[in-house]
């Protein structure tokens, strides 16, 4: 009975996840950003030299959705977590 009423918290939990939509589903500058991050993002592999973002610094001053974008590009198309945090002085050329 108790691992019917978990089970059940966990499903129902997983649907309302399911039904939200993001904040920028409908936000070009956000596909934008996040192809730039994600271009940033996988370019960036240990031991080769330290290369520049690709990024449209007047979109990253001026719109929410590319900023979210280009960090879930990076962090999605990284090789691996090394504690850079996307976005950051240190994350831009510098090691």
């Amino acid at each position: 009975m108790r691992y019917a009423a978990i089970l059940t918290l966990i499903l129902a939990a997983g649907s309302i996840t399911a039904c939200g939509t993001s904040k920028y589903e409908n936000d070009p500058d956000y596909d934008t950003g996040f192809t730039d991050g994600c271009s940033t993002g996988s370019a960036r592999t240990p031991g080769a030299p330290a290369t520049k973002a690709v990024r449209d610094e007047q979109l990253w001053k001026d719109s929410e959705g590319y900023r979210a974008g280009w960090k879930s590009g990076y962090a999605s198309c990284s090789p691996g977590s090394r504690g850079d945090t996307p976005g950051s002085d240190r994350d831009i050329g510098g090691r």
